[in-house]
């Protein structure tokens, strides 16, 4: 059985909606970026036909995964205070 991380980054599929916490669209699911340590990043693209920016959310901060898409835990106006806009290092 899988634990609750796995079930997550299973679940997370390239152009999913993404969402913030008030369930505002804010992009779409570029790519899942494999973390050391087991963690992942999700790579989220912004804009009208992905054009905008890009956001890197770590998958722990998913609130939810539904049939609509992913839920962040945090609304867009917070996303560049907790640092969904900064480009991971690679581990």
């Amino acid at each position: 059985m899988l634990n609750n991380d796995e079930q997550s980054s299973a679940r997370i599929a390239l152009g999913m909606d993404v969402c913030d916490v008030s369930g505002e669209k804010v992009g779409t699911v570029a790519r899942v970026l494999e973390q050391a340590a087991a963690r992942e990043i999700i790579e989220v693209k912004t804009g009208p036909f992905g054009m905008g920016k890009h956001l890197y959310v770590p998958a722990t901060e998913v609130d939810a995964i539904t049939d609509g898409g992913l839920v962040l835990k945090y609304p867009k106006h917070e996303f560049h205070e907790v640092g969904f806009d900064a480009r991971p290092e690679p581990e």
